[in-house]
Formats: C-alpha cells, structure tokens, sequence
C-alpha cells in the first residue's frame, strides 16, 4: 500500500544524526528504527519514488543506505544515489564502519563529491544541500535542536519539501 507521504514523488532523501544521537546498536530502539526504514523505504518504493539519496555519514544515512540496497530485492528499479562530502569520507572512521561504508559506496548507483579533498563544514553542508535539491521529499530522524540535521530538514522545508521524521514515529 503507497503511503500519501509519497504519492507523486520521484526521488527521496534522508538526513538524520550520527550513532551517539541514535537509539543503541543492539537495543530494541535500533532494532525498531531499521524496521521502520525498511518500511518507509518499501512504502515509498510503492508509491513510485525510484530515487533515494543518502549523504554517507556514520548513523542514520548508512542505516538508510542499508534500507535502500535491502528494498531493491523487490523493486529492482530502484537508484541509490550517494551526496558525500569529499572522496575522504571515510577519514577517521573504524575498520568496521569503513568495510561498511565501502560496501554501500560499492552497491550505489551514483557518488557525486561535493568536494575533492576535505570533510569541511563547508562541504557538510554543500553535501546537505545537494540531497535536498535533488529531491520532491526528505525522511528525517531528528531528535536535536541544532546540528547538520536540523539545518537540513529546515532547508527542505524552506524550499517547499516535505519532511517526514520517523522520531516521532518511534514515540508512538
């Protein structure tokens, strides 16, 4: 069943926060929070969005990343775009979180670079920028009231893109 959220959209984005802002990895939270992006990813599927980008940061973005590769078993058509900061993405990152990243990097069907060499604020939020104005609608896990995701969420809004947080939806 298509959810109304996304009926007439093309292309979908996700911006949310890094594993310390997240529910923990082996809660019952975290075990909720990927059903629902499973969900949210199948029900857009559904609904027509072929499109979804995701900005490659540790948390939120690879679990949404991991949601898309997982949705395309039952809808093959569907393009997993990557908005990364600069081709050192990975910098500072574990051996685990790197091998996972690489894996995502590696199943995407576009990586575009909003800068060649540094993760700088300025590239976060070109970055940020960019999934938001290649997309018709933005799946948000924000909890904080500050930060890249706030500022993402509120650009998407400001230029007409609806926002949907699945925070709120776990409170339920």
């Amino acid at each position: 069943m298509a959810a109304p959220f996304f009926e007439g959209k093309a292309a979908c984005c996700f911006t949310g926060h890094r594993p310390g802002a997240l529910p923990d990895e082996n809660s019952g939270g975290m075990a909720l929070l990927k059903l629902l992006l499973a969900r949210t990813v199948q029900e857009a599927a559904a609904a027509g969005v072929t499109t979804f980008l995701c900005g490659g940061a540790e948390g939120f973005d690879t679990l949404a990343a991991e949601a898309v590769i997982a949705v395309r078993a039952d809808y093959p058509g569907l393009r997993l775009v990557l908005a990364l900061p600069s081709r050192n993405f990975l910098s500072g990152r574990s051996l685990s979180e790197r091998r996972r990243a690489e894996n995502i990097l590696q199943a995407a069907d576009e990586a575009v670079y909003a800068s060649e060499a540094d993760n700088s604020a300025i590239a976060m939020k070109t970055r940020n920028r960019y999934l938001v104005d290649h997309a018709d609608c933005c799946v948000s896990y924000l909890t904080k009231s500050r930060g890249g995701t706030l500022y993402t969420a509120n650009y998407a809004l400001s230029a007409g893109i609806p926002v949907k947080n699945l925070a709120n939806e776990l409170k339920c």
